[in-house]
């Protein structure tokens, strides 16, 4: 019996060593789980207030959505602000360059036929407008014509989606454009210019203000939507704010750079406007009216309804 107890205990001296070594540890971690439980005490009754601080920052941070593509063309941010306090300071000059800008290039583009969709990037008047600035209107033009011709099937998809009642005819519209049809699909999209118009602000796009000075000559609908646009949107106003060959008096047309206008086409006097640029041009006025107007606060659009 002797023999078999110092057997066990030379089997236990290794495992009792190696408590003894490992008694701090266990010490240690004793006391470390009790700190624990203690902040966990501490900071259990301001979870709702942070969880309130979290809401009230995903709401901040999603109020800017419509600046993304400013964030996106500017170098990743992987360290803290303090360390990128020079690309936020480059982040506010785009900004504040984009919205001084805005409404002078919009005007500018309008001026040679175009419109600008609201769903191209940040960067696609800037360099329309430098194209013309420089005596490139070629180049300005191609760049357009690539923008709207690229992205052809998203705009008129769009356009379906927010307008069910024409469907047919903005399904047609697209099917002939694709099979050079730009003689008979020009004079319809104008007449959707004005539909769309009406279905929203019960106004037609192409009437004309002639009791407000201020608006003479210019689409009556211009003082509804300014009423209801906020400060964002009358960033996009200006085209319609001045006068643009599409919609100009034909006396006023050599104005301007473009001849596109709308009223020498309907009234038969111009018969040579059947062009692929033009129907993109066209195009691009029909999504810019859709894109102002489906933008705007609709209870804050005087509506009557049917």
């Amino acid at each position: 019996m002797n023999e078999l107890n110092k057997h066990i205990e030379r089997m236990m001296k290794p495992y009792r060593e190696i408590q003894k070594i490992t008694k701090p540890m266990r010490e240690f971690q004793e006391k470390w789980n009790q700190h624990s439980e203690a902040i966990q005490n501490i900071i259990k009754p301001n979870l709702p207030i942070q969880k309130a601080l979290d809401d009230s920052l995903k709401g901040f941070q999603k109020s800017f959505e419509n600046i993304d593509k400013i964030y996106a063309s500017l170098p990743e941010f992987q360290n803290p602000f303090l360390d990128n306090v020079e690309s936020f300071r480059e982040i506010g000059e785009r900004l504040k360059e984009y919205i001084e800008n805005t409404p002078e290039h919009f005007l500018l583009i309008a001026q040679h036929g175009w419109f600008i969709d609201f769903g191209s990037g940040l960067n696609l008047p800037s360099k329309v407008v430098h194209n013309i600035q420089e005596g490139k209107v070629d180049i300005a033009n191609e760049l357009l014509i690539d923008y709207y011709k690229t992205n052809i099937n998203v705009i008129f998809d769009t356009l379906i989606k927010r307008h069910h009642n024409r469907r047919e005819i903005l399904e047609n519209i697209k099917k002939s454009y694709k099979e050079n049809n730009h003689t008979l699909i020009i004079p319809v999209i104008l007449t959707q210019v004005d539909g769309i118009c009406f279905d929203f602000t019960r106004k037609k796009f192409f009437i004309k203000e002639k009791e407000n000075k201020k608006y003479k000559w210019l689409p009556e609908v211009i003082t509804e939507l300014e009423k209801s646009a906020g400060n964002f949107l009358n960033l996009y106003l200006s085209p319609l704010q001045n006068q643009t060959p599409i919609m100009v008096r034909e006396k006023d047309l050599n104005k301007f750079p473009c001849k596109l206008n709308r009223h020498e086409i309907l009234h038969g006097i111009r018969t040579d406007y059947g062009t692929e640029i033009n129907s993109l041009k066209v195009i691009s006025l029909l999504k810019y009216v859709s894109d102002l107007i489906t933008d705007l606060d609709k209870k804050a659009l005087n509506i009557v309804e049917d």
